[in-house]
This record gives structure tokens, sequence and C-alpha cells, in this order.
């Protein structure tokens, strides 16, 4: 096997490792999320392996604590609220 072939393997082994991370924070997010509304409405939660590690009204501000402390790829982060957000696009 040549070394590109290796190389390609293992970059699509760590995205199909990364898609699995972010699937299983994404279900507990999901399954959990009356408990997390009730804690955090109105904020941004950061989920890594399935625990909230941090939060905060401003994306910008979790986005900078998180990047220092975890993976990013792996950290899931969404917005927490009672009430139904709408996008218009």
């Amino acid at each position: 096997m040549s070394i590109l072939f290796d190389k390609v393997s293992h970059m699509r082994s760590e995205y199909l490792l990364i898609f699995d991370v972010q699937a299983r924070n994404w279900e507990w997010f999901r399954r959990n999320y009356a408990r997390l509304v009730k804690k955090f409405d109105g904020e941004y939660v950061a989920v890594f392996d399935r625990k909230v590690v941090d939060h905060d009204k401003d994306l910008s501000s979790l986005a900078g604590r998180v990047r220092e402390k975890f993976p990013f790829e792996r950290v899931l982060v969404e917005y927490v609220s009672r009430e139904k957000v709408v996008l218009v696009l």
C-alpha cells in the first residue's frame, strides 16, 4: 500500500470517529433537553463526552474558553431555550 493510501485511510477513520462522537453528544443533548432548559434557558451549552462542560449567553466567549480546554471538533455547542427558535432565511 502507498503512503498516500495510508494517510487517506487514517483521515477517513478520524472523520468517522469525530462524526460518531458528535452523534453521541447530539443524542445526549436531545434526550436531556428538558433538563438542560431548566438550568440553561437562554444560553449556549458546550457538550463534550455527553456532559455539559461550559455554558454562556455569549457564543464567542463560550467558544473561546472551550477551544482552550477541549478538542473543538469533538464539542457540540447548541443554544438552549424554552421558546421555539425560528430561522428566517
